[in-house]
């Protein structure tokens, strides 16, 4: 590895660890950005010498082909539950017992996945999922993608951990909110949505979900603790980030920091479903041991889930950007975690009939993750003899079309390509942050400009000046706001092709596939011509994906919409990829089994010196890049009289023989 390469590791790590761990950056985001393309730059070029905790693993990228069960190092153990502080208190009293008298960390617990993380000398090994304690499965690529994990620490230290990945609640809604629109069975709370994503082949996935990390506990290290709250002060001077914990001398203080961790619990962005009492000190830990299950020297407080009872009053369905109709209870008016609901989801017709909830009913409802209310449960010892099913609509409320159901999804659909509903929806979508970004465009004043005639697909927008006298004079607009609206427009034509991408609302395509789709294709004109056989071929893409791209390109309205942005001079071209040589140039390639590098990393370089990188074995291969334990595609390959190189072959080829 060259110096330079070494300083940008450390350099950009240090970077992380003052931004993530110390919230005290030094240095611009754009700055950072340089370092990163420098860095991303120089491993395109080097596949075979990137470092394997390299700040670039956040970003994902390796597509795994199953998750490899793992044999624990030390075993992960669970927790006894209590429920009451009776419960807490004989837990100490059997502490005391024994002639011991100790004093108490009182953590908070995180709802989230339970994992175990090795270091050695200082830099991320790997990482299993709790499993059955004695065994699980590795998910080291996609906790490499986790926000505040460090990769590289402050020292060269060795050491295996316990910590706890986690959905924040806003990213719990988001993603909620966007299957739900795509027709897709919604999480019930951020702990499934959590470990669904950090179970993902793709890493890329994990990476789009934004997941964190509480470390707690050390369970090997090669220093030694006379206390645990000397381990969680070494923890986060190492750069990890530990949640909230407070210090008590005996079991009432310990239950009075319970309370008070969990009177703050609503306020967290993060899911909390209870406090972890452990003993402090390590001499008398070792002398209470464990049983087969769990420690003797903690015990695991459990909030109870706050829950009312109300009634429903009504279902109103509601139309997403996809056609997607679904069902929201309306609710007698009733206070819950510190705030006034009056609805409830209610999911789908699968959850009403599974639930058999009816008008009129008594329910109870509960928040999922502490931000979603939802009706968990029928009161049928109180169902009133006026209770009424609930009727599921068979035309789309907002436009009136015939709704259907596709195969294997549980919501119904409008497919009115004029649904207002879905327009207002799909401009939302296409004007927020993450697509076209543009200001002055939220849900009312959209609703009031579809309403008005001005806009009646995506592209009117960019005709609204047409109408800035007439908005002037109209209430609530003003001379400042439309000239405002205006240039947020205008500066929007500057956007990349991979937030236009995003913006088009492609079904199963989000900002990750966006992204990747505008890499590989460059421009819109090359996605446009972009076979199937192309889609498959970057990395990551199914054949579900692929299809999703071409269904909506080869739709004869879209054709028409995206001939129009072009007209627009929308999108901006993404970047052009840095071309390392044309050695390649016209050659197809094919990769197989286990390389040494990231398969995307060798895909990146040989791309970048003019090969085609295509997924499957046909004639028109012209070589197979063949790692270890290489299957189907190899004998196929050998078949068809390819050419099979080996890592060295690879190596030789690109000039990086070492």
């Amino acid at each position: 590895m060259t110096d330079r390469y070494q300083e940008l590791l450390a350099e950009i790590h240090r970077h992380n660890y003052l931004y993530h761990t110390l919230d005290r950056p030094v240095i611009s985001d754009r700055e950072y950005d340089l370092l990163m393309e420098e860095l991303l730059a120089w491993e395109a070029a080097h596949p075979d010498r990137i470092d394997p905790n390299s700040p670039s693993r956040k970003v994902g990228g390796e597509l795994l082909s199953g998750l490899t069960r793992v044999r624990h190092a030390v075993a992960l153990q669970s927790l006894d539950n209590s429920y009451s502080p009776e419960d807490v208190r004989a837990f100490d009293r059997r502490i005391h017992s024994a002639g011991l008298d100790p004093t108490y960390v009182v953590e908070c617990k995180i709802d989230g996945l339970s994992v175990a993380l090795s270091y050695r000398e200082g830099r991320f090994y790997q990482g299993l999922t709790r499993g059955d304690g004695f065994e699980g499965e590795d998910v080291t690529a996609n906790l490499r993608t986790v926000v505040d994990l460090p990769l590289v620490l402050q020292e060269p230290r060795d050491m295996i951990l316990r910590a706890e990945v986690y959905l924040p609640k806003a990213g719990f809604a988001k993603i909620n909110e966007e299957r739900e629109m795509q027709g897709l069975a919604t999480f019930a709370n951020p702990r499934n949505a959590a470990a669904g994503s950090l179970r993902q082949l793709d890493s890329r996935l994990a990476a789009e979900r934004r997941l964190h990390i509480f470390l707690f506990e050390v369970l090997e290290s090669d220093r030694a603790y006379e206390t645990h709250e000397e381990k969680l002060r070494d923890l986060k001077a190492l750069g990890f980030p530990v949640a909230e914990y407070k210090m008590a001398e005996d079991i009432e203080q310990a239950l009075e920091a319970v309370q008070l961790l969990g009177k703050k619990r609503h306020e967290l962005p993060y899911e909390m479903d209870g406090a972890v009492i452990k003993v402090n000190e390590s001499l008398l830990r070792e002398e209470l041991s464990e049983t087969s299950k769990a420690p003797r020297w903690a015990v695991a407080f459990k909030y109870a889930a706050q829950q009312e009872e109300s009634e429903v009053l009504g279902v109103r369905w509601s139309v997403g950007r996809t056609g997607v109709v679904t069902p929201t209870a309306l609710l007698d008016p009733i206070e819950l975690s510190g705030s006034v609901v009056s609805r409830a989801s209610l999911h789908n017709e699968e959850y009403i009939q599974e639930k058999d909830i009816r008008l009129h009913d008594r329910v109870l409802v509960e928040k999922a993750g502490d931000i979603i209310p939802q009706v968990v449960r029928v009161l049928l010892e109180k169902r009133p003899d006026h209770s009424e099913r609930v009727e599921i609509p068979k035309h789309c409320p907002a436009c009136g079309s015939v709704l259907v159901r596709l195969e294997e999804e549980a919501a119904i659909r409008c497919v009115n390509a004029q649904c207002p509903a879905k327009l207002q929806r799909s401009l939302e979508h296409f004007v927020s942050r993450e697509a076209m970004n543009i200001e002055g465009l939220g849900e009312k004043n959209l609703a009031f400009l579809i309403e008005q005639g001005m806009i009646k697909k995506s592209t009117d927008i960019y005709h609204l000046s047409k109408y800035a006298e007439e908005l002037k004079e109209m209430k609530g607009w003003g001379e400042k706001s439309v000239e405002k609206l205006l240039e947020q427009i205008e500066a929007s034509k500057e956007r990349d092709l991979s937030r236009f991408i995003n913006a088009l609302g492609i079904e199963n395509v989000g900002r990750v596939a966006a992204s990747d789709l505008a890499r590989n294709m460059g421009t819109m004109d090359r996605l446009r011509r972009a076979g199937e056989e192309d889609l498959l071929a970057i990395e990551g893409f199914g054949p579900r994906t692929a299809d999703s791209v071409l269904q909506f390109l080869h739709n004869e309205k879209n054709e028409e919409l995206l001939d129009e942005f072009s007209r627009l001079g929308i999108p901006k071209a993404a970047q052009e990829r840095k071309v390392a040589s044309d050695i390649f140039s016209g050659k197809t390639f094919v990769i197989t089994g286990t390389l040494p590098a990231k398969r995307s990393e060798v895909r990146d370089a040989l791309v970048s010196h003019g090969a085609k990188v295509s997924g499957s074995v046909s004639s028109k291969t012209d070589y197979l890049l063949a790692g270890e334990e290489a299957g189907s595609k190899l004998t196929r390959a050998q078949q068809l009289g390819i050419e099979i190189l080996d890592w060295q072959d690879y190596l030789r080829l690109i000039g990086e023989e070492k």
